[in-house]
């Protein structure tokens, strides 16, 4: 019995459809997942309101950089690359697509996991969450996260890239996921259980009652982000599975042809781009916070304010002449 992931097909080319079909699909994905992720890392780092610059954001930093290297490398090079396979020429090495696929993806994987953690801390343990989540320990996670991309990633060179996205698709995908999913159930269960309680609370003064308008508010605005990476974890279910179940064809199914083998190879490998293209527009761009970040950043936006500044200067000269 051939061993998994044996069956590579490393020295056939890809029919030219599916070729012409990769290319088109990954050029359309930069022009997609350059923009919104940019935009995302733009608003974070320039926030001029400072109310972006937090754990939970850095974490959202993490992401969107990771995503938006996906769109910068991984679409540009997919790109070169099936069109070289139209053209059936070799300028680019494969094994530069696959280790940047593992790197990137293992990343996004991991922030993801970051933001999991970090909402379920902030629900869950809101009092040491506040003291022992910092920005600065936030960064450091983001670096180790990293790290581990980096490192463990390299062991595709090792066992090549059939046989290692099987692994990465048990050890990483699958186990993340369902980890992530049950996080998030305990998340779910522990906000409702915590609206409810302030709710049938009875105030008995003042004071009372704005602290419980403030904390319910501050839990809906905490359901809404929760709401939006769930959002994030659906779209993740929706694009690593079936990359998943392709992956696991590759490695079982010894008797398929090298056309089918490149067809597993190629759809799997854009599904899982598209997840890095279409996160920004379900977690960063339905946050209040971050669509007020970035209407102010934009450069209408700004011109619009210099020209209320210099009609206001304007205004209080002519009141002082009038005046005078």
């Amino acid at each position: 019995m051939p061993a998994m992931g044996a069956n590579t097909c490393g020295g056939v080319y890809a029919p030219i459809y599916l070729s012409i079909f990769t290319t088109t699909v990954s050029f359309l994905l930069t022009l997609i997942t350059i923009p919104g992720n940019f935009i995302v890392c733009y608003a974070i780092v320039r926030d001029p309101f400072n109310e972006l610059r937090t754990p939970f954001n850095y974490f959202l930093l993490s992401l969107a950089t990771t995503d938006l290297i996906v769109g910068v490398l991984m679409d540009t090079v997919s790109t070169v690359f099936h069109l070289t396979e139209v053209l059936k020429v070799d300028v680019v090495d494969i094994r530069i697509l696959h280790i940047l696929y593992f790197i990137l993806t293992t990343a996004s994987i991991l922030s993801l996991a970051a933001l999991t953690f970090d909402r379920y801390m902030a629900v869950v343990f809101p009092v040491k969450y506040k003291l022992d989540l910092t920005g600065r320990r936030a960064i450091i996670a983001t670096i180790l996260i990293w790290i581990i991309a980096l490192g463990a990633s390299f062991v595709y060179f090792k066992l090549g890239f059939i046989f290692y996205s099987f692994i990465f698709a048990n050890a990483a995908v699958i186990f993340t996921f369902c980890v992530l999913v049950f996080v998030y159930a305990s998340i779910f269960k522990k906000l409702r259980a915590q609206i409810a309680q302030w709710k049938a609370r009875k105030p008995t003064g003042a004071a009372e009652r704005k602290e419980g308008k403030m904390k319910l508010r501050t839990m809906t605005r905490e359901n809404k982000v929760i709401q939006a990476l769930v959002s994030v974890l659906v779209a993740y279910a929706m694009c690593f599975t079936p990359a998943c179940v392709m992956i696991y064809m590759l490695n079982l199914c010894h008797s398929c042809d090298c056309g089918l083998i490149h067809w597993l190879r190629d759809l799997q490998f854009v599904i899982v781009l598209l997840n890095s293209g279409i996160n920004p527009y379900l977690y960063a761009f339905r946050m209040p916070q971050f669509k007020k970040v970035v209407v102010r950043l934009l450069p209408c936006s700004r011109l619009n304010r210099e020209v209320d500044i210099e009609t206001s200067v304007s205004q209080r000269g002519n009141n002082k002449e009038h005046a005078q």
